[in-house]
Formats: structure tokens, C-alpha cells, sequence
């Protein structure tokens, strides 16, 4: 009578999952990185940082507040626009010419219908535009403090109501201000070097105008890194002299003029589409917005868990989301 040998048991590792084992090897691949690389060390750090501080939640409230904040604006740019053209027949007739040229159609006729209607009471819409952009643009300063207090301190200070919305409303005139010149001042600046250039008969000169494109860039930089040392600093009350928080407003200062330049790739993109522009636009707006204060925040959790910061720093707890 013949026996079959039992089967011997296969090993573990090859009755594991496939993908269980590919996550076993891309841990053991990034724990190599880690060790072999400071500058991948410190980004994995900062991701943990961003990740437990829930950074994609804080910017998602900034990011409502801000982009609601936006119909407000354009309140207020029609109230003005209103107020300019209230006395010009000639230049309303040309500019709503203009429109209706830009944008034949339906679409043309709302938008000079809407223009009409704000000429007539700009006063009106003015005001309107004014007290819904102070409650979005102190909602957007309340979050983006409460979420950088989290990332720096591990937990949100007390609130206090007359304290917090004094210092929010400078915030929010302070950051606009900022904000304005640093998205303009790339354009303004090359237009205005492109036509020195001309002026001075160097507008042909190989190369003139890539170094007016470049200085341009970096005036801008040099506004952003103001803008992030604020951010570091001000928004979140700490105490650390600027020169340690100086390597972290120069990564903010980078990777926002980067989101600049896709933004406005993303805009010309769209121009030419006038199913994109109507819908892609809105949806691409809230989309740019919610990146940037991500990487606000990210900023945020990078510069925290710099070594010479940590080595000045209490001991943090991550507490739970509050504010």
C-alpha cells in the first residue's frame, strides 16, 4: 500500500498578500532614503508633522472662507466700476462694446446687464460687497491662525473675541496689500523694463529681456518671503528671532511663485475654451486657492521641524482640532 508524503507547509512570506509585501518594501525603501538623505529625512518629518496637525482639514475651512470671500470682491469691483462710469456715457457705450465682443452671446448680455445694473446703484452693492468681505476675510484670517497656532504649539490658544478680530482685520489689510503686490509685481516690473529697454533702444539686445523677466521674479520672491515670515512668525505668536525662520520663508517664497506660474499656465490654458472658462475656471480658482494654504500650512509643519528650531522648541503635543 503506497503513502503520499504530505505536502510541506509553504512559507509565510509567500502566502502574504501581494500588496502587503509591496508596502513592506516601500517602507524599507523610504526608512533607506531616510537615513541615507538629511533634506528627504526632514520632508518625511514635516509630512508627519502636516498629517497629524490634520493640515488638510485646516486648509480646507481657510479655503471655503477665502473663496467665499471672492463674490464680496467683485461686488465691490462693480460698485466701483459703477461709480467710475456713472458720469461717462461714452466710455459705458465702449465698454460694453467690448464685452459683448469678448464674450458674444447670452454670456455677454448677463455680464453688460449685471454692469448696468451696478452703475445705477454701485452705493447699494458697494456696501454689501464691503460687510461680506470683512465677514469672509476675518473667517479666512480666524482659520489660517488657528490652523498655524496648531502646527506650531500642537494645540489652538484661547480665544479672545475683541483681541483675535483687532488683530485679524490688520491681518487680512496687511495680507491683501501684500498679496496684491506680490501677484502684480512680476508683470508690472517686466512691463516696465521691457518699455525702459525700449526707450533706451535696448529692446533688441539678445538676452535684455530675460533678465527683466528674472528681476521681476525676484522682487516678487523678496515680497513673498515677507509675506511668509509673517506667516511664521506673527500669525501663530511665536518668539523665534527671524534669521531660523529666514530658510523657511525662502521655501514658502519658492514654492508659491511655482503655484503662480502653474496657475497661470492653468488660466491661458483655459482661455481659448469657452466651456472650461465658464466652469474649469470657478472650480480651478478654489482648487489653486486650497493648494496654496496646504502648502501655507506645509511651510508651516517644514519650518517646525527644522533641527536648529527643534532644538529651541518646547516639547508639543498634537492635541485635537479645535477653533
Amino acid at each position: 500500500m503506497s503513502s503520499v508524503a504530505p505536502e510541506k507547509p509553504r512559507p509565510a512570506a509567500d502566502r502574504e498578500p501581494v500588496w502587503n509585501r509591496a508596502h513592506a518594501w516601500a517602507e524599507g525603501v523610504i526608512a533607506a532614503l531616510r537615513r541615507r538623505l538629511s533634506w528627504f529625512d526632514h520632508l518625511a518629518r514635516a509630512g508627519g508633522r502636516y498629517q497629524r496637525t490634520q493640515g488638510d482639514l485646516m486648509a480646507a475651512g481657510v479655503t471655503y472662507f477665502a473663496f467665499l470671500g471672492l463674490f464680496p470682491v467683485l461686488l465691490v469691483v462693480a460698485s466701483v466700476v459703477g461709480l467710475v462710469l456713472a458720469g461717462n456715457t461714452l466710455l459705458q457705450q465702449e465698454l460694453y462694446a467690448a464685452i459683448r465682443d469678448a464674450f458674444p452671446g447670452s454670456t455677454g448680455r448677463q455680464i453688460v446687464a449685471e454692469l448696468r445694473g451696478a452703475v445705477g446703484s454701485a452705493g447699494f452693492v458697494g456696501i454689501i460687497g464691503v460687510v461680506g468681505f470683512l465677514y469672509a476675510g476675518l473667517r479666512t484670517m480666524d482659520k489660517l491662525r488657528i490652523g498655524m497656532e496648531r502646527i506650531w504649539k500642537g494645540r489652538a490658544d484661547e480665544p479672545e473675541f475683541l483681541r483675535d478680530n483687532v488683530q485679524d482685520l490688520l491681518a487680512l489689510i496687511l495680507l491683501g496689500a501684500v498679496g496684491l503686490l506680490s501677484l502684480g509685481l512680476t508683470g508690472v516690473t517686466t512691463r516696465a523694463s521691457a518699455w525702459l529697454l525700449d526707450l533706451l533702444g535696448l529692446g533688441d539686445v539678445p538676452g535684455m529681456h530675460l533678465i527683466t523677466t528674472v528681476l521681476g521674479i525676484v522682487l516678487a520672491l523678496c515680497t513673498d518671503v515677507v509675506v511668509f515670515l509673517w506667516l511664521l512668525r506673527v500669525v501663530p505668536s511665536t518668539s523665534h528671532p527671524l534669521r531660523l525662520l529666514l530658510p523657511g520663508a525662502l521655501f514658502g517664497a519658492a514654492g508659491f511663485e511655482a503655484l503662480k506660474m502653474i496657475g497661470s499656465l492653468y488660466l491661458s490654458w483655459i482661455s481659448g475654451s469657452v466651456t472650461a472658462s465658464a466652469f474649469g475656471g470657478a472650480v480651478g480658482i478654489l482648487v489653486w486657492i486650497n493648494i496654496v494654504f496646504r502648502f501655507a500650512f506645509f511651510t508651516a509643519a517644514w519650518t517646525t521641524t527644522l533641527r536648529r528650531i527643534e532644538a529651541v522648541s518646547p516639547p508639543r503635543r498634537d492635541g485635537p482640532v479645535g477653533g
